[in-house]
């Protein structure tokens, strides 16, 4: 019998419906909208919160404590947040946005507001 790994893994991996970390996983529910599902693990009963595969994105598994948590969850601050990190960090550059006078996001020229939002780049 396979253990799951839940335990050991962070509240957010890297992974989508298509390429996950997981041993064993039913599938409950399916939002469109979020384009994720979620889904409970078959040895813990862990919930997860897991992206189905755009092409742009980087996708998320995410441990969520109940059907309304995962309802309301919004992952959007997480994706920033992975994109600035995915890029090392920020750098003491100035935003060229217009009027922005935040820091950019190492390697851009725009600030992780403008770069995920406005320029969409996503990782």
């Amino acid at each position: 019998m396979t253990m799951c790994n839940c335990l050991q893994l962070e509240n957010i991996v890297i992974g989508n419906d298509e390429k996950h970390p997981f041993t064993s996983l039913d599938e409950l529910e399916w939002d469109p909208e979020a384009w994720a599902t979620l889904n409970r693990c078959t040895e813990c009963g862990q919930l997860w919160h897991i992206d189905i595969a755009k092409t742009n994105q980087v996708g998320l598994c995410i441990k969520v404590n109940s059907e309304v948590e995962w309802k309301a969850l919004d992952t959007t601050q997480m994706r920033v947040q992975l994109m600035v990190n995915n890029h090392g960090g920020l750098s003491f550059e100035t935003c060229r946005w217009k009027q922005c006078n935040q820091n950019c996001v190492k390697g851009l020229a725009f600030c992780p507001q403008h770069a995920y939002f406005d320029m969409d780049i996503k990782a």
